[in-house]
């Protein structure tokens, strides 16, 4: 009888425990569900996001050959090759990877090689009902020292 009436009177302590420990993931955990305005919310999961990279153009790099690996460079996994003739690049990748750049400058009769990379993602944060998603670019600075 006395472990009946202990457990009855700890259930409902342990369920208000449980509830006061929950905490949404996210930054809208103080949302009004029943006004949100829900424009701001991407409910469409991202397949792309940014890979931005910085580059040295100047009379010796006009032109300035890249590859981007998905990965590092040594697993030799190529996403995309091109050669680029501004200072800022940027291109959509799959999120959720880590990409490696490596760029190919001349220095007289050098070849000198600027290697950089950075994580992209997808975030999912949960909005009252709904999910709502965003992206994280990368930043990676290739230029010449």
């Amino acid at each position: 009888m006395k472990y009946f009436l202990a457990t009855k009177l700890m259930l409902p302590l342990f369920v208000l425990l449980l509830l006061g420990s929950c905490k949404r993931n996210s930054q809208y955990s103080s949302v009004d569900c029943a006004t949100y305005n829900y424009s701001d919310c991407n409910t469409t999961e991202p397949l792309e996001a940014g890979l931005n990279i910085t580059l040295t153009i100047n009379a010796d790099n006009p032109k300035v050959p890249i590859t981007i690996y998905q990965g590092k460079i040594e697993d030799n996994v190529i996403a995309l090759t091109d050669t680029i003739t501004t200072t800022k690049y940027n291109v959509l990748l799959p999120p959720d990877y880590y990409y490696s750049v490596k760029a190919c400058y001349l220095s007289g009769n050098k070849v000198i090689y600027a290697i950089g990379g950075a994580n992209i993602k997808k975030i999912k944060n949960l909005v009252c009902d709904s999910i709502c998603w965003s992206t994280e670019d990368g930043y990676v600075n290739v230029e010449l020292k």
